[in-house]
């Protein structure tokens, strides 16, 4: 039995979609906000020469928050330590990634950095209904 070019091909493009496929994970939890309320926001601008933390009334009264990157990437810590350019997680915003943090503990004790120069970040905080 002789495999046509297009026989090879129809396979590889096949087999390339079920690697992909089986290969993707997926790091996020399904996030439940109908208990939860909006209840402030604010923008912060992130730079590359000091760690930016959300306001402190709203970081202390927070059970939920939510976050985008609007133009360039963070690193970010919850555990009250320092990021630097280096350290900590990376929130990417040309890939949309975005951050939701339903802990207020690690909510006080958020901390972001900009990478490469600053950036924009949008905050929307929740609390218990």
């Amino acid at each position: 039995m002789q495999i046509t070019f297009r026989s090879k091909l129809v396979l590889t493009i096949f087999l390339t979609a079920v690697f992909l496929t089986s290969s993707m994970t997926f790091a996020f939890e399904s996030v439940d906000v109908l208990d939860w309320t909006p209840y402030a926001y604010e923008n912060i601008t992130v730079t590359t020469g000091a760690v930016s933390r959300p306001t402190e009334e709203y970081r202390n009264a927070a059970g939920g928050l939510f976050l985008t990157v609007e133009n360039n990437p963070i690193h970010y810590r919850i555990d009250s330590g320092d990021p630097t350019d280096v350290l900590g997680h990376k929130v990417v915003a040309s890939i949309y990634q975005n951050l939701w943090l339903n802990d207020n503990s690690a909510i006080k004790n958020l901390r972001m950095i900009a990478v490469g120069d600053s950036a924009l970040v949008k905050i929307t905080y929740y609390r218990k209904r």
